[in-house]
């Protein structure tokens, strides 16, 4: 439900005339549409015509019969842009990333001798991606990266797919 009424609302926002400004100018706002059930947020803006920064956060959490789950992820972004008053802008970047996840068991669960477990990560991501301007206001960006995460050490490959709202 939530998502048909996001959907509405950007379509209808494509059809509102956009104001005197270029492609990306002012800051976007959006979300990530795949991976699905990701929940991360996203906010972005440019530093001057071809540098970009990006700044990202997601909560989720889960409980269910004697157990409940919570992962918090926070991110920051630089990306440098191939072109900016084109509607199709190419660009490459790196992003940092922390997160932490931890689960709980109920103390009565007789399946688990410890109370729950905790990890905390960073990680260093390259990534390659383009941001296509539906209208001056509205865009959507597709993304593949490659990076290695810490704490937990792991090498990982990343997609996602987001649209932004530029205010």
């Amino acid at each position: 439900m939530v998502r048909t009424l996001l959907v509405i609302s950007l379509l209808a926002l494509v059809a509102v005339p956009a104001a005197a400004q270029n492609y990306g100018d002012g800051f976007g706002v959006g979300g990530v549409f795949v991976p699905d059930g990701t929940g991360l947020i996203v906010v972005k803006t440019r530093l001057g015509n071809s540098l970009g920064v990006e700044a990202s956060a997601s909560l989720s959490t889960f409980s269910n019969d004697g157990s409940s789950s919570t992962d918090l992820a926070l991110g920051i972004a630089a990306q440098k842009f191939w072109s900016t008053d084109d509607r199709l802008q190419p660009y490459f970047g790196g992003r940092f990333e922390i997160g932490h996840s931890s689960v709980d068991y109920d103390e009565g669960d007789l399946t688990r001798d410890d109370g729950g477990d905790s990890d905390t990560t960073f990680g260093i991501i390259g990534v390659l991606g383009a941001e296509y301007f539906i209208s001056r206001r509205l865009s959507v960006e597709g993304e593949a990266g490659v990076g290695a995460h810490f704490g937990s050490f792991s090498l990982s490959t990343q997609t996602r797919l987001a649209a932004f709202l530029y205010l």
